[in-house]
Order: structure tokens, then C-alpha cells, then sequence
């Protein structure tokens, strides 16, 4: 409904759109690039196409998803521009999740052995898997959106979630989900 309103013309729809996505994918594009001002023309570069082919442009089915997927690529084809861009075998780049700043003081010992050892587990997650939990539980997309994202099928994208949390839940026992909650926390 706002993409239509923002299609019509209509500049607050635009300004609803911007300021309910920025967070989100400048979030998102950081775990992709740790440029800040690549990160942050890249984004620019996604709002301004909006604005300057909004009329052209068809409905999106999913606009979290579109705004997404434009920023992942526009992300990739500036730092392929700028040649900083690393690639490994196959074509792929390197997903960085990262967590929240945390006050180890304020955390139990046994807590915070524990989430130390949770980070070193994910961190040891390919980039792919790491890139599939922050979207899974950082960006509100659906498995299909998710699935269209990183070119999988909604059920396989389904299948390594379960996969990667079954892992870590019999690795971490009863305590997994406290963990896991904390390190994706905004």
C-alpha cells in the first residue's frame, strides 16, 4: 500500500519506506561489507534508483526482499569495482556475522563461557550459514524471500536453519536458545 502511494508520488511514502528499511539493511550490508562508506553509498545508491524509477517500477511481492537484494548487489559490484573485494573458491564472498557489544561484567562467568563459545561455533560456520541465521533471525524475511536471496529452494533454506539449530541446541544442551537470543539481540 505505501509502495503504491510512494509510486503515485506521493514523497511521505517514500520517507515511511526509507526510514522503515535503512536500519535494517545498513545491518544487513555490514555483515557483507565492513567499508562503512562503501556500505553507505551502496544504500544510497538503492533509495535514489527507487526514487528516480519509482513510476517504472512494478509492484514488488516482497519489498523487504527486493531492497535487499538490490543492496546485496549493488554492495558486491562496488567492491568488485574497487578490486578490495575477496573472493573464495566458487564465486563467493565472505558473510561476517558479528555480534553486539556486550559488558562481560554485567554476565555471569558460566554465561558468558558459554556465549564465547556459542560466537566460536558460529564463527566457525561457513559464510553462507552464517549469512542464513542473520537473515533468518535479523531481517524478518520468509523462508521463500530468504530462499530467493541466496538462490536456494524455501524448503532447503528451511531444512539448514533446522539443521544448524538442532546442532547447536545438542551442542549447547538446554541452555542454546538463552545464548542464541543474546547474540542476535539488536
Amino acid at each position: 500500500m505505501v509502495w503504491d502511494k510512494f509510486r503515485e508520488g506521493d514523497r511521505e511514502a517514500f520517507k515511511t519506506i526509507y526510514n522503515e528499511f535503512i536500519d535494517v539493511l545498513f545491518a544487513y550490508g555490514s555483515k557483507i561489507t565492513s567499508n562503512n562508506f562503501l556500505l553507505e553509498d551502496a544504500i544510497q545508491d538503492v533509495f535514489v534508483d527507487i526514487y528516480s524509477y519509482g513510476k517504472k517500477l512494478n509492484h514488488p511481492e516482497y519489498l523487504e526482499y527486493y531492497l535487499f537484494k538490490t543492496l546485496k548487489n549493488n554492495i558486491i559490484r562496488k567492491l568488485k569495482e574497487n578490486r578490495r573485494f575477496d573472493f573464495s573458491e566458487g564465486g563467493e564472498y565472505n558473510f561476517d556475522l558479528k555480534f553486539p557489544a556486550e559488558d562481560p561484567e554485567n554476565e555471569e562467568q558460566r554465561l558468558e563461557k558459554q556465549l564465547k563459545l556459542l560466537k566460536e561455533e558460529i564463527k566457525n560456520l561457513d559464510s553462507k550459514k552464517r549469512e542464513l541465521l542473520f537473515l533468518k533471525f535479523n531481517s524478518g524475511l520468509t523462508y521463500t524471500e530468504i530462499g530467493l536471496l541466496l538462490d536456494l529452494k524455501p524448503d532447503t533454506v528451511k531444512k539448514q536453519v533446522h539443521r544448524i539449530l538442532q546442532y547447536f541446541k545438542q551442542r549447547f544442551q538446554n541452555k542454546f536458545f538463552d545464548f542464541f537470543v543474546i547474540c542476535f539481540k539488536a
